[in-house]
């Protein structure tokens, strides 16, 4: 989905911190998510320690002496995303990890669960949803899951006209579908929107078909694009 600026790959230094760059996006909001939902006690993780974890690994392999930029940018979101996937599951489950392709599966009945279609077939949440008391006081009028990309949410959308779409400046909806995806669902599309991850990128990081990245992805957006309607 993106590409890193080969200029630094004769640089071990620059290209690892090229590729940190990158990172941060992607880890800010996987501790947001946490938070929010309630995972995460408040402060108690921060993405600049955990992107220096990935660092670390990074140079105790050797990696980045050895790979070129593509493969180490996908072997550092592999890391980051390890962690992430061990954190929420410590965090959440308190039990021996498990498949993150079982973990989906159930996730996506879950998520297919909570969404219908309407008379004209097309995709709304189902009542209980519009019940977003759990943790209301932390989506602030002004929070969008991606207000640090918020171009990235635009073309995620499909909203290349902004101001022809006045319902994107009611957030309210926006907040209220993303906090309530189950949490590896979110992960895919936060690596696909902050990240910039392509999907083979993606499924090759979650160990993942192609074809369930994008149908995930694309289930999303419609469901977004629906509740902004």
């Amino acid at each position: 989905m993106t590409s890193v600026n080969n200029n630094s790959s004769g640089n071990p230094e620059k290209k690892t911190l090229t590729i940190v760059h990158l990172l941060h996006p992607y880890a800010k909001q996987r501790i947001r998510v946490g938070e929010i939902l309630g995972i995460f006690p408040r402060n108690m993780y921060k993405s600049n320690e955990i992107i220096d974890e990935v660092v670390l690994e990074t140079y105790e392999k050797g990696l980045h002496m050895e790979n070129h930029i593509e493969e180490l940018r996908l072997s550092m979101f592999q890391m980051l995303n390890d962690r992430y996937q061990g954190l929420f599951q410590t965090e959440e489950w308190h039990k021996d990890a498990i498949s993150t392709k079982y973990i989906l599966e159930q996730e996506l009945k879950q998520l297919e669960e909570n969404f219908t279609t309407d008379g004209g077939n097309d995709l709304i949440m189902n009542e209980e949803l519009d019940d977003i008391s759990y943790h209301q006081d932390d989506l602030k009028s002004n929070e969008l899951p991606y207000d640090d990309a918020e171009e990235g949410v635009r073309a995620f959308l499909g909203l290349d006209n902004v101001e022809s779409h006045p319902e994107f400046h009611d957030r309210s909806n926006l907040r209220k579908v993303y906090y309530k995806l189950p949490v590896h669902t979110s992960n895919i599309v936060d690596l696909y929107v902050l990240g910039k991850l392509s999907y083979h990128e993606i499924a090759s990081i979650l160990n993942m078909d192609v074809s369930e990245v994008k149908e995930i992805v694309n289930f999303v957006r419609e469901t977004i694009k629906k509740q902004l309607d």
